[in-house]
């Protein structure tokens, strides 16, 4: 974790509040948090991780509500987490990370998404927030036809796969309601576009699903398109960004993208470090394509210059929050 001299949060005097604090990178913020002194509120639906977390300075609002009307998309629950505090970390997002949603379905993500995302917004201006900081995603570039893939790229969410083109276009139109509200009134935003994100004994990377370890598990042959890789970030990266950025007038007004190369996998070295982890008899056969392989790692040279942020970890880490990940998927589809 980086040091408390290269932040700004000690300038918080009042309450932060992170939104979707139950969740994978919002938990580990506010615990980072509730470390180091400040006074936190939580707007979630479900504890996630934060199950167990008590404390004085931890203050739960939402838990229990309904996913589609409550949390954030209630505003009287907005207007209770916003209340009194200074800086606003926005990684809330209600979505369904199964099949391709139907359109009705889709309708109501939507809907509770932007809707929320406006409560905190006109809540962070009427009560004068300091800083609104948004965790958006790389997967607003859809597939990029050039690199390096920066934050001045043209976005084309849609041509994302079929099962992340909503999402990606849902966390754009979010991310530019943010920066409307810097544009327009005033509000000091900051928003990340964060890569697909790892922690000591999880890798959320797609490439990791069941469907793939069970293959191997099988010892079938696997098929992957010359090149295709992953790019990612520790959740603790991604936190330091967080820290780092708060409060700093520095960080007005941008998007940053947060990924870190040195952790880049092509799919290839993935799923043949698996068959050796696993002992599995599995062959690998590399199909050449004609077009651009997305997923290559973003450009970190703008957050970098004017933050001075540095990703602390590497390829190993990656590789050994996979193995951890794998082990977890062996253990579920023998129970």
């Amino acid at each position: 974790m980086i040091e408390d001299k290269n932040m700004r949060v000690e300038n918080i005097k009042k309450r932060v509040l992170v939104t979707g604090g139950g969740g994978f990178i919002g938990s580990r913020l506010v615990k980072t948090l509730l470390r180091k002194g400040f006074m936190v509120n939580v707007l979630d639906v479900q504890l996630g991780s934060l199950k167990g977390e008590i404390g004085p300075n931890l203050k739960l609002i939402g838990v229990g509500s309904d996913g589609l009307r409550g949390g954030m998309a209630d505003r009287s629950l907005v207007e209770q987490a916003v209340k009194n505090v200074d800086v606003i970390y926005h990684l809330a997002i209600n979505w369904d990370w199964g099949l391709q949603p139907s359109a009705l379905r889709l309708a109501d993500l939507f809907d509770v998404n932007i809707r929320g995302t406006l409560n905190l917004l006109e809540a962070a201006r009427f009560h004068e927030v300091k800083h609104f900081i948004f965790a958006s995603s790389c997967a607003v570039y859809g597939e990029p036809e050039f690199s390096p893939v920066d934050e001045e790229t043209v976005c084309k969410p849609e041509l994302s796969p079929a099962h992340l083109s909503a999402y990606s276009i849902m966390k754009l139109a979010t991310e530019k309601l943010c920066l409307m509200y810097y544009q327009h009134y005033g509000l000091p935003v900051t928003a990340f576009r964060i890569e697909v994100v790892f922690s000591e004994k999880e890798s959320l990377l797609s490439a990791l699903g069941k469907e793939y370890i069970g293959k191997m598990l099988r010892n079938e042959d696997i098929k992957v398109l010359e090149g295709e890789g992953c790019a990612s970030i520790h959740v603790d990266e991604v936190v330091d960004a967080f820290l780092l950025a708060t409060l700093n007038s520095k960080a007005y007004g941008h998007v940053f993208n947060l990924s870190n190369p040195a952790t880049y996998i092509t799919h290839h070295e993935l799923y043949r470090f698996i068959i050796k982890l696993i002992d599995s008899k599995s062959r690998i056969t590399i199909i050449p394509t004609g077009r651009r392989i997305s997923c290559m790692p973003e450009s970190i040279e703008k957050i970098q210059r004017i933050l001075g942020w540095r990703p602390q970890k590497t390829k190993e880490d990656l590789k050994k929050a996979v193995a951890e990940t794998v082990r977890s998927i062996i253990s579920q589809c023998k129970a």
